[in-house]
């Protein structure tokens, strides 16, 4: 029989709770004991949970958090894979083989584009009639009718303009004075013989998404165009997000293109483990096989004088890629591709809204630092391996910018990318306005933001390379940069005049004293956008750890 347990008066109350019954037999005792172990498990787990919790906040506040900023096709998204191929090389290898399918795509695109021009101009040919009225992707370039001012600055500091600006739009080109181009049954049978890469590139587009898409005026909301984050919209309303104190939710930061990622299997590293899209029920190695299949038709096409001269008169822009990628047809059309960096370095694929990307260092890249000057920014050793950043890559269109702002009140830096190159074009979502024009007024907002008074600025006037290309074609920069004068038209001359302004403006506008950090680029060239960026995260960090007051 169980004796009885008395309790002793000086027992507290609580002991008194925590005692066993007193009349407790051994197998209510070891079942008891048993439950109290479980429990007792249960809240070692939460109290380990709430523990590692904890430190994750402590890690993340001190996270370096670095924005990409821009206009659409600036750099920003090339940018970030040179941030993963320089300093995560082994997670770059592994995410590598998932962009074969944008590559694919953005190949295919450029071979519809030229079909459509190709069947349109044959189509007119037989008809006897003009082709005046095609204004299939069309250059940018305006005439110098359209030039602009660095003065239009400080008047369109907004970037909205009013009906009176119409003249601005593009204008169908006239109709040429060039003699017929003669085109034969051949191109009609390159026609019939690639069609069957218009179902691909609708699939590879469907798989892709809403990122495969490219803004167009026709397909811009007005309603939801901002000029900078800070601006009301064009209706003149505040934008959406235009309140610091509204929550960030979903809509505005997601993981970069990760769900067709992880379709395409990103850490697999074979193809043969490759998992064909849920999407549509679309089969990527039939997509390949069909592309594989086309590859001469694609080489031919290409390489006809006729379709050159046909791009060269109607002004035709395939994108900064096209060209490398047919270059590269022989080995992009191929059962067994892989792609090479600099295959993912150039392809092309729109950011939505913003998205974030965990950057964790796997080493501390310092090869080839010593090449790089020396000056106060060069101080500091390298950020230690595992130490981990938050990127933040935009889409840069005027209808994504008001997204932004959220993002501002926390930011460390910000790495703005300005493409140097296209002084003699027009934003694609508004074809009124300038896009080096469009740069400079980002540029403005940002570098005067109090909000961004603590924030560490670097300006990557980008595209260098596309600058030299268009100067020496004999476009000249006086007739669309007014202010620009009788300056020699060179490349050097040009960016050097150019970093000037983005200069005067951040030294005449900052809230507070800050450098200018500028430096002339072309992101697709990864070993010096490497270098770069190596001395961009030693100066980052430097300024992170001085706020601190660790240095």
């Amino acid at each position: 029989m169980p004796v009885p347990r008395l309790s002793n008066e000086g027992d507290d109350p609580l002991s008194i709770f925590m005692k066993p019954p007193p009349y407790e037999t051994d197998e209510e005792r070891t079942d008891r004991l048993r439950r109290e172990a479980e429990e007792k498990r249960v809240s070692d787990q939460i109290d380990e949970y709430i523990k590692a919790e904890r430190a994750a906040m402590k890690k993340k506040r001190s996270d370096i958090k670095l924005l990409l900023l821009g206009q659409s096709e600036s750099g920003k998204s090339t940018t970030l894979k040179n941030f993963q191929l320089t300093f995560a090389p082994k997670a770059w290898r592994e995410e590598r083989t998932s962009w074969r399918a944008v590559i694919q795509f953005n190949l295919v695109r450029s071979v519809n584009t030229i079909l459509d021009v190709l069947s349109k101009e044959m189509l007119s040919a037989l008809g006897g009639g003009s082709t005046a009225h095609l204004n299939i992707a069309q250059s940018s370039s305006r005439p110098p009718s359209g030039s602009w001012s660095m003065d239009a600055l400080d008047a369109n500091l907004d970037g909205n303009f009013s009906s009176d600006d119409e003249q601005e739009v593009y204008q169908p080109i006239p109709a040429s004075t060039f003699p017929p181009l003669k085109f034969t049954s051949s191109h009609s049978l390159l026609k019939l013989r690639l069609a069957p890469l218009r179902s691909v590139e609708c699939d590879l587009k469907t798989f892709l998404g809403a990122g495969s898409t490219e803004v167009t005026a026709s397909t811009s909301d007005i309603s939801q165009m901002v000029a900078t984050p800070f601006d009301i919209d064009y209706r003149g309303s505040a934008p959406p997000s235009a309140s610091l104190t509204r929550r960030r939710t979903n809509e505005f930061a997601v993981r970069s293109h990760a769900a067709w990622k992880r379709s395409l299997g990103m850490h697999t590293g074979s193809s043969k483990t490759r998992p064909s899209s849920p999407k549509a029920g679309l089969d990527l190695d039939g997509a390949t096989e069909v592309i594989a299949g086309c590859k001469d038709d694609i080489k031919m096409l290409w390489h006809d004088p006729l379709i050159q001269e046909l791009l060269k008169r109607r002004g035709v822009k395939l994108g900064d890629s096209a060209a490398y990628y047919f270059h590269h047809v022989d080995r992009i059309a191929n059962r067994k591709y892989e792609p090479s960096d600099d295959d993912v370095l150039r392809a092309r694929l729109r950011t939505l809204g913003v998205q974030e990307h965990k950057l964790v260092f796997e080493h501390s890249a310092d090869e080839g630092r010593s090449r790089l000057p020396t000056t106060d920014l060069d101080l500091l050793p390298s950020a230690d391996a595992g130490s981990t950043w938050c990127i933040y890559d935009v889409g840069g269109s005027r209808t994504s910018r008001a997204a932004w702002l959220p993002f501002f009140d926390d930011a460390h830096a910000i790495l703005f990318l300005a493409p140097i190159n296209c002084f003699d074009e027009q934003l694609a979502e508004d074809p009124r306005v300038n896009r080096l024009q469009d740069s400079m007024i980002l540029w403005k907002s940002i570098v005067s933001s109090k909000l961004l008074t603590g924030c560490s600025i670097v300006l990557f006037l980008n595209k260098y390379d596309l600058l030299v290309k268009k100067l020496q074609s004999g476009v000249q920069a006086r007739d669309f940069v007014t202010n620009y004068g009788d300056r020699e038209n060179d490349a050097a001359v040009f960016a050097k005049y150019m970093r000037g302004k983005f200069k005067t403006l951040l030294k005449d506008l900052s809230p507070k004293p800050r450098p200018f950090y500028g430096f002339l680029t072309s992101v697709i060239d990864q070993q010096n956008t490497g270098l770069t960026l190596s001395y961009l995260r030693d100066g980052i960090l430097r300024e992170h750890l001085k706020k601190a007051e660790i240095v």
